[in-house]
């Protein structure tokens, strides 16, 4: 997989007014409470879901995952320096929201698919997985994001 370290360190997408913009996304995607339990598949420095943890002052940190070795990682999430596939097929907990932002273009059909099996069976009841998506054919990394809000209810709910 393509190595993109720092490429959001210092921008828009690491900014007060977008973190705080995105957590009121999530949150009308997903009701959420203290006792929620999140991974974040791609989380950089893990700055939203950080955030989205003292907002809601979860219980159990969020856990993040990314394969760059972010040594400024908000210390308010779980940092894993691993790859998705990896950890999701050796998981053992469940989560109620698993978001892979900006990150599920990266991977290959066969490894997409792999993900999404592994975290459908990562699942509570009710537990969504929320995809957002860079539009690779009219954006560069970072100048500009374009979200799309994939809804698969017969493969993301349980």
């Amino acid at each position: 997989m393509l190595s993109i370290k720092n490429w959001d360190n210092k921008t828009w997408i690491s900014s007060t007014k977008y973190i705080r913009s995105f957590n009121i996304f999530l949150l009308k995607q997903k009701k959420l409470s203290k006792h929620s339990k999140i991974l974040d598949i791609g989380c950089g420095r893990g700055k939203i879901m950080g955030s989205l943890s003292s907002k809601l002052k979860l219980i159990n940190k969020p856990i993040g995952l990314d394969i760059e070795n972010h040594k400024d990682f908000d210390k308010r999430i779980i940092f894993k320096k691993t790859n998705a596939i990896k950890y999701l097929r050796n998981n053992q907990k469940k989560f109620d929201l698993i978001l892979i932002k900006q990150t599920i273009h990266f991977f290959n059909l066969r490894d997409i698919k792999k993900i999404l099996s592994y975290s459908y069976a990562s699942l509570e009841v009710g537990g969504v997985i929320l995809i957002l998506t860079l539009d690779t054919k009219n954006n560069e990394i970072p100048t500009s994001v374009s979200y799309t809000h994939l809804t698969l209810p017969t493969i993301c709910s349980v």
